[in-house]
């Protein structure tokens, strides 16, 4: 294991769900350390310092709520960011979780180059934590992501969809500034 790549959590109870996002971070030059339910995160937490928790929403016994919960009142841990996740496309969900204290939130299934643009953005903020990332790759994402977004403001969408195409495109927009700045 390398110490000087970021460690993330990965907190899913359905086990596809828990691998797939480790291949993908872990393409993303991440270390990541797995958990299948609310309990087995909070005690990994307990023993390592992570950079970064995805923590499914919806899981049995504890939920992520929960988890979000203790995790935001617990001093030693409130500075950890938290992306949640969930297949549940609810506005309720995300405004709770994000005044709970969670970083982001994304829903299920996952597009790839909006995760990879998410956990960079979230990971790039982290003191101390280098992401070693292929310029070239990082530009044809941003690319790819702004022509996702232009096909996506053409089409008939919701208020809410809205404001999350809008989000999306300030942090794009960022990281192909991010992405300038480094140039």
């Amino acid at each position: 294991m390398d110490s000087s790549l970021p460690l993330v959590l990965v907190v899913d109870d359905n086990e596809m769900n828990r691998d797939m996002l480790a291949r993908r971070l872990q393409r993303q030059n991440c270390e990541v350390v797995t958990a299948e339910n609310g309990q087995l995160a909070l005690e990994l937490v307990g023993m390592r310092s992570f950079d970064l928790i995805l923590l499914d929403v919806m899981m049995p016994g504890m939920s992520g709520y929960d988890v979000l919960e203790r995790l935001k009142s617990d001093p030693h841990l409130k500075h950890i960011p938290v992306i949640m996740i969930s297949a549940v496309d609810d506005i309720d969900s995300v405004v709770r979780c994000i005044e709970m204290g969670a970083e982001d939130y994304l829903f299920k299934p996952f597009n790839p180059v909006l995760l990879k643009a998410r956990v960079s953005a979230v990971l790039s903020r982290r003191p101390g934590v280098r992401i070693t990332v292929d310029r070239t790759e990082l530009a044809n994402s941003i690319s790819e992501l702004q022509t996702l977004l232009a096909e996506l403001s053409a089409s008939n969408l919701s208020a809410h969809q809205i404001d999350t195409l809008t989000a999306a495109q300030q942090r794009i927009q960022a990281l192909a500034e991010l992405l300038a700045q480094g140039s």
